[in-house]
């Protein structure tokens, strides 16, 4: 008894540390699903891509998800919704439910509120070898239908946000 005991406090306190809050960045994790799509696809576009709040580079990562009047907004948005439709609803809960005060915070942070980085501008798409990427996601993925609709829910979904 006294070992179930142990291993749920451990559980519980390594939830807890999980889902501490960033003061650079003051929103819950996306889940390792989530923080993996986006993650991959980001640094598929943008070889310095990173998800650290610390990092010189976070500004210019975020700027995929919240500079919606770009293609590479549409192409990392389009690519990450696909991936993410398979994570936990869970996570794609949590992550709907968070992005528009995350626009919010990247747009004030952009505007010179006080923020990581203030290096924050359009992005452009590259591979990891620098070159420009394209912007139209994989022949298999485009080519499926299930996946197209999954995808445009769930921008519906953020685009009402």
């Amino acid at each position: 008894m006294r070992f179930s005991t142990v291993a749920i406090a451990s559980a519980v306190v390594a939830i807890a540390s999980a889902q501490a809050v960033n003061p650079l960045y003051p929103f819950q994790a996306n889940g390792p699903c989530v923080d993996g799509c986006l993650t991959k696809v980001g640094k598929s576009m943008f070889d310095k891509f990173t998800n650290d709040p610390s990092s010189p580079d976070f500004m210019a990562s975020l700027a995929f998800a919240h500079e919606r009047d770009t293609p590479a907004y549409k192409t990392y948005m389009t690519q990450t919704g696909m991936c993410i439709m398979n994570c936990p609803m869970t996570e794609q809960d949590l992550y709907n439910a968070q992005y528009k005060d995350k626009a919010a915070w990247y747009a004030n942070k952009k505007a010179g509120g006080t923020g990581t980085s203030a290096n924050a501008t359009s992005p452009t798409a590259t591979t990891g070898a620098g070159k420009p990427a394209g912007t139209t996601p994989s022949s298999a993925v485009a080519n499926s239908a299930s996946a197209l609709v999954g995808v445009v829910a769930i921008l519906s979904t953020i685009a009402l946000l």
